[in-house]
């Protein structure tokens, strides 16, 4: 177990975190509960806004919340966060899937440094990635890709291609006999993160492949198991680098696919897995036969979706086609996780380019609409971005404020930092609210 940076610590003695200078680990665990329980509200209360409010005066902070149909929707989440707080040995898993404005890992990167950082000890690890650069496609910042060997990737945009694809939305395949790829932290990121188990989700025939944890110690690795396309090393010791080698060991014409892979820890805390694709939509997502399988073996507790601007983006905009396609993605999701609470996200306001020149885009007007009504009828929660930003023609204003890329479709980096800090804001809001209505 690591030692935590900054204000917190972890006390081994007790198995609980210490708040800064006020509970030593001598207190008991009844006394430090006792004392939890009557500061930690106003502890949370206390919390700096995420956003500078007078910077951003076109923002509608007043609508920056979530909507939920039943003030119940989100307490199986914020109560296990609750409990993890109290006991520090729990771990809390949240799965963001969306499309350009994920894959990047700009805006869901920040959000999860925002959120491990505000949880005393809270940073529980890396969670779900994909080497990106090996399907020639931009990897998130904070880590880095290298590998031999000759690689093909396939993207659930593709239509006119049939390949593996799971939770990540993306595969990549080899035909060579060996190969062989590393992932590295690029120190780009505020948070630290090492591993002990790392998972590698594959699609390859049984018995044709020998799949090894190189950067290791062989007395380092406690335990391998490998069954239904899932491969997993527990560690003794974390390490920071992982680095695995692929060997053929039969003729066969089946190539060795990689479909996702997670970084692990024991270390209580939360991970915030997020997976994106360039260009995705709903249909997209629906081409992900093993969506299900992935979903129950991450097992998250909340699951956030942030589609609707590619589905919108097109002249048309057909409301039916769309919410039968959410409809169809959420009882996918249902059938692999019962229960589990999901909050929806409205796509930003966009321009809409057509022969060089740029068009207000109503279609997210009808997108936001549609998105309300299915999370009425499936018991979901919703943040209104759209709204949130500014609404119709509000992605101008953006833009005019340096927030946004050339396209008017995606933001820049400071775009994507200030749409965290709005949803981190949001969550933490109706966070507080659950507390203030479970005291006990």
């Amino acid at each position: 177990m690591k030692s935590f940076e900054g204000k917190y610590s972890y006390c081994r003695s007790t198995k609980y975190f210490a708040l800064p200078l006020l509970l030593p680990c001598l207190l008991t665990v009844v006394n430090f509960l006792a004392l939890f329980l009557i500061f930690f509200p106003t502890l949370l209360i206390a919390q700096p806004e995420a956003v500078d409010h007078d910077k951003y005066p076109f923002i509608n902070y007043d609508q920056n919340k979530i909507y939920a149909p039943d003030t119940s929707l989100l307490a199986p989440f914020f109560g296990k966060v609750r409990r993890m707080l109290l006991n520090g040995d729990k771990q809390v898993n949240i799965v963001h899937i969306g499309d350009s404005h994920i894959q990047a890992d700009i805006f869901t990167g920040k959000l999860r440094q925002e959120l491990q950082d505000f949880i005393p000890g809270g940073n529980g690890g890396r969670g779900f990635v994909f080497p990106y650069s090996m399907a020639h496609t931009n990897n998130p910042v904070n880590y880095k890709v290298s590998y031999t060997g000759k690689w093909f990737g396939c993207r659930n945009v593709q239509y006119d291609r049939d390949c593996p694809l799971g939770l990540a939305g993306i595969s990549v395949s080899t035909p060579d006999s060996f190969t062989n790829f590393t992932i590295t932290p690029t120190g780009i990121v505020s948070n630290y993160y090492d591993y002990t188990h790392i998972k590698l989700f594959y699609s390859a025939p049984a018995g044709m492949y020998r799949i090894q944890l190189m950067n290791t110690d062989s007395h380092n690795i406690a335990t391998v198991s490998n069954k239904d396309g899932i491969i997993e090393w527990q560690l003794k010791e974390p390490i920071t680098e992982v680095e695995i080698s692929i060997s053929r060991l039969k003729d066969t014409l089946t190539d060795f696919t990689i479909t996702g892979m997670e970084l692990g820890t024991d270390d209580p805390g939360l991970i915030y897995n997020s997976v994106g694709i360039n260009g995705a939509e709903l249909l997209s997502w629906l081409r992900c036969q093993y969506l299900e399988k992935d979903l129950k073996a991450i097992n998250p507790d909340l699951i956030i979706i942030s589609l609707g601007t590619n589905d919108a983006y097109g002249k048309t905009f057909n409301t039916d086609t769309f919410r039968n396609r959410y409809f169809t993605l959420l009882r996918r999701i249902r059938t692999a996780l019962p229960g589990v609470p999901i909050i929806l996200t409205s796509p930003g306001d966009n321009y809409r380019k057509v022969h060089k020149h740029s068009f207000d885009n109503e279609n997210n007007t009808a997108a936001r609409k549609a998105i309300f009504q299915i999370a009425k009828k499936d018991g979901d929660a919703v943040w209104d971005f759209f709204t949130v930003m500014g609404g119709l023609k509000s992605m101008q204003t953006w833009y005019s404020n340096g927030l946004t890329a050339k396209d008017k479709v995606h933001m820049d980096a400071q775009g994507y930092y200030l749409q965290a800090d709005l949803m981190f804001e949001a969550l933490i809001a109706s966070f507080d609210d659950y507390l203030g209505t479970h005291k006990r």
